[in-house]
């Protein structure tokens, strides 16, 4: 976060601790760390006091000054008040931070901002304390059989942990690349028979397998993220194959009662196919048990899969049967390739994690539609729908990076909304207060 008024001159950083990746623009007026809500940057360290240090610019440095008393140390030194110099760590609570160099600071901030205005515009809170590093760190780590069968053991009565019990941390996902690396193990293995037998057979699974590859592996890393472990994965698969050809079924429905297509073209798919995609989500709207921002992340994410899969089978066939099959090869593997950046199963997973957000512990209304949380993360996934599917175009596959980059981030503040909501209800548990955590049953259909 960073202060309304003032010049930003330098960026001040968590490098370790429980506010690690936040960061703050520091300028000439004091910017207060603390835990409490109108603090500048809003700490999640237990150790760190309701207000605890003020930082603002000083002789072009960060300067620091402890409230009340409140401890602070600079490189292990207790310190009261100081200057915080290039490399020098500061201690608040059980964090460290640090000074960024300028020309760091200043990409940091400008990156930072624009993530930002993502977040204001998809009606979400900005991030904090996020850090991609961190939270691919498990990623590579190697992984017995045992180990990722139980993973996938979740969602049913013994198996999905109590509420006390979930870690509200940012998630560490590692499945979805074992996913990712044994789909496209058995896809270079069709193209090989194919390549070097010429042995058309193998064609449908080249095709089945080229077009879930990327998509399943985006849908297994928002199971990862589900972190109330609630969903099974027979759920997950239904949705996807219902889902799926449900919102196919919708769209063409759309396209031929709006015609859309006959004077917006291409760019009206953004409107017609997430409008379908998000009518198939009322399938799971309303069951109880998955009241979540979350899981609405989660099912929007496995409707997407469905679609996007069989989509891109779809277009490898045309393409395959109008400009060869090397076309077709090109065309499925390009796809699969940019799905990473934008694609149904980015833009459903945002439209389905607003639609829940919005639901929370209400039984589905159709009124939830109109309300403007719900309406401008649609619009989003919407836009960039339409702007990817736009006549406009950049060298380098440019334009679907930067869409990338929107939608990644907007997607991010889903999920850390999604961890506090699941935050907030272990709070009132402990309370003894569930009432905001119930779905009236008399209310659901």
């Amino acid at each position: 976060m960073t202060p309304e008024t003032g010049t930003v001159n330098l960026l001040v950083v968590c490098v370790s601790g429980p506010d690690s990746g936040k960061r703050l623009a520091i300028t000439s007026k004091p910017a207060v760390v603390g835990r409490a809500a109108a603090c500048e940057l809003a700490s999640d360290d237990p150790d760190v006091a309701e207000r605890h240090v003020t930082l603002h610019e000083e002789a072009g440095k960060p300067a620091f000054a402890a409230i009340a008393g409140c401890a602070v140390f600079l490189d292990g030194q207790s310190r009261q008040q100081g200057l915080l110099e290039p490399r020098q760590q500061l201690r608040v609570g059980r964090s460290l931070w640090q000074m960024e160099s300028a020309p760091t600071a200043q990409f940091s901030t400008l990156i930072g901002d624009f993530g930002d205005r993502i977040t204001d515009i998809a009606g979400v809170e900005r991030i904090e304390g996020f850090r991609p590093a961190e939270m691919f760190s498990e990623a590579l780590r190697k992984r017995t059989d045992e180990e990722m069968e139980q993973y996938f053991a979740v969602g049913t009565p013994s198996t999905t942990p109590p509420l006390a019990e979930v870690n509200t941390g940012w998630p560490k996902p590692w499945l979805f690349l074992k996913t990712f690396l044994l789909a496209a193990t058995v896809y270079l293995g069709f193209l090989f028979i194919y390549r070097h037998f010429g042995n058309a057979i193998v064609l449908p699974g080249l095709l089945t397998f080229g077009a879930f590859v990327i998509p399943f592996s985006l849908l297994i890393f928002f199971f990862e993220i589900n972190a109330v472990r609630n969903v099974p994965l027979y759920q997950l698969l239904k949705l996807m194959m219902l889902g799926g050809v449900l919102s196919v079924i919708l769209s063409l429905f759309l396209f031929e009662w709006t015609r859309l297509d006959s004077w917006l073209g291409a760019m009206s798919a953004g409107l017609v196919e997430e409008a379908g995609k998000a009518a198939a989500l009322l399938l799971v709207i309303n069951k109880p048990k998955y009241r979540w921002t979350l899981n609405g992340m989660l099912f929007g994410a496995a409707v997407g899969t469905g679609f996007a899969a069989f989509e891109s089978a779809g277009y490898a066939y045309l393409i395959g049967g109008e400009y060869g099959r090397s076309a077709m090869l090109s065309n499925i593997t390009t796809r699969g390739i940019l799905s990473i950046f934008g694609g149904h199963v980015l833009w459903t997973a945002l439209v389905g994690a607003a639609l829940w957000r919005v639901r929370g512990t209400r039984a589905f209304e159709w009124s939830m539609l109109t309300e403007p949380k719900f309406l401008r993360a649609y619009a989003v996934a919407a836009g960039l729908h339409m702007i990817w599917n736009s006549p406009l175009q950049l060298p380098l596959y440019i334009k679907y990076v930067i869409l990338g980059f929107v939608i990644w981030i907007a997607l991010v503040a889903f999920i850390q909304s999604g961890l506090r909501q699941i935050r907030t209800a272990q709070a009132e548990a402990a309370s003894g207060d569930t009432t905001k955590t119930q779905i009236p049953q008399a209310a659901l259909p």
